[in-house]
């Protein structure tokens, strides 16, 4: 049986705090299930909660909370927009920024979570690759390495990409990168 991660002694993350489009919630869970996490939005009228080892549902740790963005933020974003229609420079450097995130995406702000074995790795990628309208046009990726590959940091890694605008830690214009990553433990 695996310990509960609160009761692990060191320092580690605990959560993120993830926003969505008001209305979003129920899209925003149905992209972590197709990430492999348990979503859970009826224990808090503010959070909704994604907890990334289904077999653990501690609301504190190993937790992506999920809450609706704020009136603050989202006339930043609808400020942000309006001038990426008036500044071409600005709209250029959001392209290029989109670009590198879809091609080469080391070096793209992001956060990881790492599931226990290749095979499992390959059930969410290809629930990714399979997924349908509303989710599918706001879900970019995923773009695979694999071991051998040309972006390949190492063969004992599966990484995959992925990157959305329907839950983002910073502002939903840059969207969020996740980064999927299954590691191939060698014993000697």
């Amino acid at each position: 049986m695996k310990e509960p991660v609160g009761r692990y002694p060191g320092i580690l993350l605990n959560h993120v705090e993830m926003l969505y489009q008001p209305g979003e919630r129920e899209l925003a869970g149905e992209f972590f299930r197709a990430l492999g996490c348990k979503v859970e939005t009826k224990l808090h009228d503010t959070y909704a909660f994604a907890f990334v080892d289904a077999e653990f549902t501690d609301i504190i740790n190993n937790v992506l909370y999920l809450s609706e963005i704020r009136p603050e933020q989202a006339a930043l974003e609808k400020a942000l927009q309006a001038a990426l229609g008036r500044d071409e420079n600005l709209a250029q450097g959001l392209k290029g920024y989109l670009e590198k995130r879809r091609t080469r995406p080391h070096g793209i702000p992001h956060f990881g979570i790492r599931y226990p074995s290749f095979d499992s790795i390959e059930e969410v990628i290809a629930r990714l690759e399979s997924l349908e309208e509303p989710l599918r046009g706001r879900v970019e990726g995923p773009l695979v390495v694999r071991p051998g590959d040309a972006l390949s940091m190492t063969n004992d890694l599966i990484q995959a990409f992925v990157a959305t605008d329907v839950a983002f830690t910073g502002l939903g214009t840059l969207g969020q990168m996740i980064e999927l990553q299954a590691q191939q433990i060698v014993t000697n």
